[in-house]
């Protein structure tokens, strides 16, 4: 089949006079083994590293060369396929909301470590901006392994070690899809996704405790440190320090953690000797679990403003099992995200009810389910309109999107015109109170 898919291609370039690079498309039917001629793309594809990995070449060069008229480096007998290999876009989208593209902050960013069989291209790093003018992918992330069970292998490996805040994306959905047991066996079709919602869009796992006390540990490290930095004079001062030293500090702190639904409490006290203890409860008060002892280690991760970071490392031993975590802070969401050791958990800080309710979307609004463009208003206030009738036009990452109307009514208010980019969750359109 790969002889005949290269032979098809070749004679294709060859009835037109092609010469260059180009990506020649077909698709497959596995029942019969027959396939059939889709498209060519007069340039090289995305996925153009999946065969540089297997055939060590730089086909990027290959294009530059053939353009300053010179031979291929190698004929097509002289190649030789070594191995599988895989590439996993990573996108800023959201999976569990139809894969919308997300837009936003990079706020924390660390790649898996590269190596002759895991690639990481990318050109963005934490700071930077994923806006809605351009394709949501954020990286490519491209590995090999000796066969598809092995390359699988690396490739999961390989997400486990993605950290990304900030925004949405598709990693968690990679890796569900990398351990599905029928994308282990290669029984892949374009209806994949459909048939196996249940495996690759479960319910929401709850944390383990010790992903809870990881981020109480790191919330009370932080706001202490803070503290001490506006307070007392720096990182210098021994009131910055993580130890028993700093009394006044606090005895204890109690935090709050939310968790989809749920809700946590994590009380940590000072025991003295850079010692923690820390009780966590749930929302009814009903104990979950209890750390002794514990001496957490805390090193500010790079990237911050000034002298304080978006988060830290933590290490600490929580009965006897010894966690080494990323735990990233994100103010735009009030969230703390622990990265522990393949495990991810995102915690939300509730925030005082008042201010929760002074953001709160309008009664009969409706809004922007991701930062974008208005490309098109469809409607003025006072409007009748009917149920799913067009009301805005959105443009985001080179796709549009036509928000009808939820129900039937009368158009109160139209926030935004033409041209306007918009934030996730922004008001729209109003309706008229029934």
């Amino acid at each position: 089949v790969r002889r005949l898919l290269g032979e098809k291609a070749v004679a294709a370039a060859k009835a037109v006079k092609y010469e260059g690079a180009g990506t020649v498309e077909f698709i497959m039917d596995d029942e019969t083994q027959q396939f059939y001629f889709m498209e060519m793309n007069t340039r090289l594809q995305v996925e153009h590293p999946v065969t540089e990995m297997i055939t060590n070449t730089d086909l990027v060069q290959w294009q530059l060369e053939v353009a300053a008229g010179n031979r291929l480096p190698k004929l097509q007998n002289e190649i030789v396929c070594t191995g599988h290999a895989f590439e996993a876009r990573i996108y800023a989208e959201n999976p569990e909301n139809g894969f919308l593209p997300d837009t936003g902050r990079l706020v924390h960013l660390a790649t898996p470590q590269p190596s002759s069989d895991v690639r990481v291209e990318t050109g963005v790093q934490t700071g930077d901006v994923i806006s809605v003018y351009y394709d949501p992918m954020i990286a490519k992330l491209v590995v090999r392994g000796e066969d598809r069970q092995a390359a699988l292998r690396v490739l999961r490996k390989a997400l486990a070690e993605y950290e990304i805040v900030g925004l949405h994306t598709n990693i968690g959905f990679l890796r569900r899809l990398a351990e599905s047991p029928d994308f282990i066996a290669a029984k892949v079709e374009t209806g994949f996704i459909n048939k196996h919602l249940d495996e690759l869009f479960p319910p929401v796992a709850q944390p383990s405790a010790e992903s809870i006390v990881q981020a109480a540990l790191a919330h009370v490290i932080d706001s202490s440190t803070k503290a001490a930095l506006s307070t007392h004079g720096g990182l210098a001062s021994p009131w910055a320090a993580i130890d028993s030293f700093r009394l006044n500090a606090f005895g204890s702190q109690t935090t709050t953690l939310a968790y989809g639904d749920h809700q946590y409490t994590a009380k940590v006290r000072v025991v003295g000797n850079g010692m923690y203890s820390v009780c966590v409860t749930s929302k009814s008060g009903d104990k979950i679990a209890e750390f002794h002892n514990v001496q957490p280690l805390w090193e500010p991760l790079p990237g911050g403003v000034g002298s304080t970071s978006a988060g830290g490392h933590l290490r600490a031993l929580l009965n006897d099992r010894l966690c080494a975590s990323n735990v990233v802070f994100n103010d735009k969401d009030s969230s703390i995200t622990v990265f522990d050791q393949g495990r991810v958990a995102v915690f939300k800080v509730p925030v005082p009810q008042y201010f929760d309710d002074a953001g709160a979307a309008s009664p009969g609004s409706v809004t922007a389910p991701m930062s974008c463009k208005i490309v098109q208003v469809m409607v003025e206030p006072g409007a009748e309109v009917e149920q799913n009738a067009p009301l805005v036009v959105l443009e985001a990452m080179k796709m549009e999107h036509v928000i009808k109307a939820p129900k039937a009514g009368k158009i109160a208010s139209v926030y935004y015109k033409v041209g306007d980019l918009v934030e996730e969750g922004k008001n729209l359109v109003a309706f008229e109170n029934e």
